[in-house]
């Protein structure tokens, strides 16, 4: 059992692309593929993207969205005329597949991670513009990648938005920029890192009590936090983080730490913000016979000012309180928000 507080160091990657950076990067120039190293006579037509070509949204269910995008030319000169670019969404399973395990080989290893395991965006839910112009005079044009954003998922999803082709020639389609790898992922405004306090009160014969007062008394001082992770527009998971590190609802005994196994609480809100329900994300029921149920009588709200919510709830469990409402154990929590994930 792990007790100390994770901290994940994420090394970012700076996409830097001024100018003709990203062109240069190319190694089909560098190898001559596209013939002379000469940009004004091989001018490049790309989609600036950092080291991965990969664009990363991580949106909130908003619906339908533009998320901007920028087609450069790379040359030594702005464009001599308007240059019409035509773009295309490619949602073919395959060649998603093929990128996705190239691109993001760390992520994806073909030893750990299955096919199957890789989900691709629906074709329908994203829209580029047919054509985008380059005007004359200049270097670059932003254009909108629209993404319906309640399709969206908590797991990452794929799809490619790609260079067809270029109206005149001259001009040469670029071999590492001439797509982006788009990865998407859905995020409940809630999400993040909380400090967890409270009570757990044990209805029936036994000495089990919050997770948070055997933690009391092992870390004085130190705050139990957890993960409210997005499960799905309206609801948030909580994901232990020191006692388990699983979808396990710590507590405390008379002596140490256990857990209810197969229960973890969902917090399903509604637009004001109140929680509208309690459910356990293993199934209501699980296997176990445990499920979640929300304490109406509760605080039950999200405070946008102190960014925290309290919620009462119950877990219930017929196979070892036979006789209705089937409570075992009821919880009055208070989670404040500390950082994002």
């Amino acid at each position: 059992m792990k007790m100390n507080k994770i901290y994940v160091l994420i090394l970012s990657v700076i996409a830097f692309g001024m100018g003709m950076t990203s062109c240069l990067n190319d190694s089909m120039i560098e190898d001559q593929k596209y013939g002379l190293i000469d940009l004004d006579v091989n001018k490049i037509i790309e989609l600036p993207a950092g080291g991965t070509h990969t664009v990363g949204i991580t949106s909130l269910d908003e619906g339908k969205k533009d998320f901007m995008r920028e087609l450069r030319l790379a040359a030594d000169q702005p464009a001599k005329e308007d240059i019409v670019v035509s773009l295309e969404v490619v949602s073919d399973r395959a060649t998603i597949l093929k990128e996705v395990r190239e691109l993001l080989s760390d992520r994806y290893p073909e030893d750990e991670v299955s096919d199957e395991e890789i989900l691709t965006f629906v074709a329908n839910g994203i829209t580029v513009p047919a054509t985008v112009t380059i005007p004359k005079g200049e270097r670059s044009v932003n254009f909108p990648v629209n993404i319906d954003t309640h399709l969206l998922k908590p797991t990452p999803q794929f799809i490619l938005v790609r260079i067809k082709s270029v109206d005149k020639p001259g001009y040469i389609v670029s071999g590492n920029f001439g797509q982006l790898l788009f990865d998407l992922k859905l995020k409940h405004q809630y999400e993040g890192r909380y400090v967890m306090t409270g009570t757990m009160e044990y209805l029936i014969a036994g000495s089990f009590f919050h997770v948070t007062y055997q933690y009391g008394l092992q870390f004085p001082g130190e705050d139990f936090t957890v993960q409210l992770q997005t499960y799905d527009g309206q609801s948030i998971v909580m994901y232990d983080e020191i006692v388990f590190g699983d979808y396990i609802y710590p507590m405390s005994t008379a002596t140490g730490f256990s857990g209810w196994g197969s229960f973890a609480p969902i917090f399903k809100f509604d637009a004001e913000g109140n929680v509208i329900a309690v459910t356990n994300y293993y199934g209501q029921p699980a296997g176990n016979t445990r499920s979640a149920q929300l304490d109406p009588a509760g605080v039950n709200k999200y405070d946008p000012a102190t960014k925290s919510f309290q919620v009462s709830y119950w877990m219930v469990q017929p196979n070892a309180v036979a006789a209705p409402p089937h409570y075992r154990t009821h919880m009055v929590e208070t989670y404040t928000f500390l950082e994002d994930l």
